[in-house]
């Protein structure tokens, strides 16, 4: 009878706790769930161009975007605000990143939770062009439709570029992902304690024959 007794009481116990563990683990589960949502924030680019001068403001999925890619963007963004741009149907951020040399870095939004660091042409050291993910300080120039990238440095005498891009084209077809085409390259000198030079065109994509256009 007592050893009867001591069953059940045993019995009653993991039955407690079979009921009490249930609600912990669908908190868990539920904990699991919120978590995956709120790795990212709405953006909103309906309301046309905007910046974020205020580190606490910047979405989640773009801080993670950024801290990935080794972008140190807190340093400065109260001076260089972070850029979201809408152009052509595409959503895109230009992020200043500091360095001895620092750069803006572009991310494309065409998936708003996951955006993506963009690779730009850039002239390369000895002829011809490579990609770079620091193509200098950039400036957009909605009216003209184009990007300009400078890159120099503090020192003299020295000298500076300036990249001109548009938003590209592939195959004929505007591809969802963002790409940035080169069309122009200009060069200045830097003198030690005069102005700078006038810009100087070094290079200039010239139209494509109709021949290879493809459509």
């Amino acid at each position: 009878m007592r050893f009867s007794l001591l069953s059940l009481l045993l019995v009653a116990i993991v039955s407690c706790a079979s009921i009490v563990a249930t609600p912990a683990q669908d908190r868990s589960e539920g904990d699991v769930q919120q978590g995956a949502r709120q790795r990212y924030d709405n953006i909103s680019f309906a309301g046309g161009d905007f910046e974020i001068s205020d580190p606490a403001l910047v979405p989640r999925q773009l801080v993670l975007a950024v801290e990935q890619s080794g972008c140190q963007y807190k340093t400065d963004i109260k001076e260089l605000p972070i850029q979201f741009n809408r152009a052509e149907n595409r959503r895109f951020a230009l992020v200043y990143c500091s360095a001895i040399v620092g750069s803006h870095h572009v991310f494309d939004f065409a998936d708003l939770r996951r955006p993506r660091l963009l690779e730009l042409p850039f002239i390369a050291q000895k002829n011809g062009f490579g990609t770079t993910i620091k193509p200098g300080l950039i400036t957009w120039k909605k009216d003209a439709g184009v990007f300009e990238a400078e890159t120099g440095s503090d020192m003299c005498p020295n000298s500076e570029l300036r990249h001109t891009y548009r938003l590209g084209t592939s195959g004929g077809l505007v591809s969802r992902t963002a790409s940035f085409v080169v069309v122009r390259v200009e060069v200045r000198e830097k003198p030690c304690g005069r102005n700078n030079s006038e810009w100087t065109t070094v290079w200039e994509a010239p139209p494509w024959p109709n021949s290879i256009i493809i459509r």
